[in-house]
């Protein structure tokens, strides 16, 4: 073949390629992703690298699944709908839609079908709403929330279908539903908070649900992407104050009574710091834990771990130190003013939680929030997110 027909068969393959993308993207925000399925499963293949259209792919799979009625090709699909996300998210994709998609349980809609008196209805409206039909799709949500109230995700798919339509009264009151059925999960707040933003065009109304949904799941990373949206919406920050700790004392593991210290110049051995001597009594408590403190704390726990109370401990002794030194504020590195000014605050344990806890801390978070759900969200409020336009 001569050289110019090479050309132009590789520019007429290009020019197809592209008016694909257009058709499928075109479906894809029409809502008819059934239809757009075939044309991204040509996509991918062309364009192996390109997250974009593996993450619609797999959205798309999701859509077919919704669709299809037979339970092993549903949990067939659903395999390869969360096989195609992880590709996704690999590849770079960003958004939290991906990552949702990458964790999907392909038993979930069968696991709730045959669990929930709802389930029925709510495989009815995924199939009307992969559809395109959010009007049906809405109503056979609603059944389900009615059907069965302690279905969580009735109400909030009754939320999610209700924003599609635009419709920002009944979707927030759906979210507001959903929160009362699971006030610990973050999804219904981010959904309201998405709302509140996009749809309200209000972002001092949607930073409240966004903080709930971190306090809701801090250690759930899908927990602060409506916070990070709200942030560049509104030009604020999102960032932990900086408290930088000694190392963990370190416990020979053939002498168990052997612990050692660790510290940096900055944090105990460097006499000219005026924090140097709180970040070793910091220290000195959290070895003492790891000696027989725990033990005598924590009775009934067989395997030491960091707790809460632990870190509380270490990390007031270190301010009530400075404190009694008079240092003045201006002569502190930037961890130890922050320490301070959190610990005045009352909300060292919402930084410890929040923002400084390891596997063993994290679990006093349950026990922590339930009587201490406000705190957690005016720590946020006023020393994570701050700032900003609204």
């Amino acid at each position: 073949m001569c050289q110019w027909a090479l050309v132009a068969l590789a520019t007429s393959s290009a020019w197809a390629q592209q008016d694909e993308a257009a058709r499928a993207n075109a479906l894809y925000n029409a809502g008819k992703r059934p239809d757009a399925l075939p044309l991204y499963e040509d996509l991918v293949k062309a364009h192996p690298k390109e997250w974009l259209y593996a993450e619609r792919l797999a959205d798309c799979l999701g859509a077919k699944a919704a669709q299809t009625d037979d339970p092993a090709e549903v949990k067939a699909i659903r395999t390869r709908e969360r096989d195609i996300a992880k590709r996704a998210v690999e590849l770079g994709d960003p958004n939290y839609f991906a990552q949702l998609m990458a964790k999907v349980d392909p038993d979930g809609p069968v696991k709730i079908a045959a669990t929930s008196p709802g389930g029925d209805l709510l495989q009815q409206g995924e199939k009307a709403f992969t559809a395109g039909d959010y009007l049906a799709a809405y109503a056979k949500y609603s059944m389900a929330a009615e059907a069965d109230p302690k279905l969580y995700i009735a109400p909030l798919f009754a939320g999610d279908t209700a924003y599609q339509l635009k419709d920002l009264k009944t979707a927030t009151r759906w979210f507001a539903q959903a929160v009362a059925v699971d006030p610990n999960r973050e999804t219904a707040y981010r959904y309201w908070g998405d709302a509140l933003l996009r749809i309200g065009n209000d972002p001092a109304a949607a930073k409240p649900r966004f903080i709930d949904a971190v306090v809701a799941e801090p250690y759930n990373q899908l927990s602060w992407k409506g916070l990070q949206q709200w942030a560049q919406r509104t030009g604020a920050v999102v960032l932990a104050p900086k408290i930088d700790r000694p190392k963990s004392p370190a416990v020979d593991p053939k002498h168990p009574n052997n612990i050692t210290i660790n510290l940096n110049p900055a944090q105990g051995g460097d006499k000219k710091n005026p924090a140097s001597s709180a970040w070793l009594m910091y220290s000195m408590i959290r070895a003492s834990y790891r000696g027989d403190l725990f033990k005598k704390e924590f009775p009934d726990e067989k395997v030491y771990r960091h707790t809460l109370k632990e870190e509380d401990t270490a990390l007031s002794t270190a301010v009530t130190f400075v404190k009694e030194k008079k240092q003045d504020p201006a002569t502190l590195d930037e961890s130890m003013r922050n320490l301070v000014e959190i610990s005045d605050a009352g909300m060292l344990d919402c930084w410890i939680l929040i923002n400084g806890a390891d596997e063993g801390i994290q679990q006093d978070y349950d026990a922590y929030r339930k009587g201490h759900r406000q705190l957690l969200r005016d720590y946020l409020d006023r020393f994570v997110a701050r700032g900003g336009v609204n």
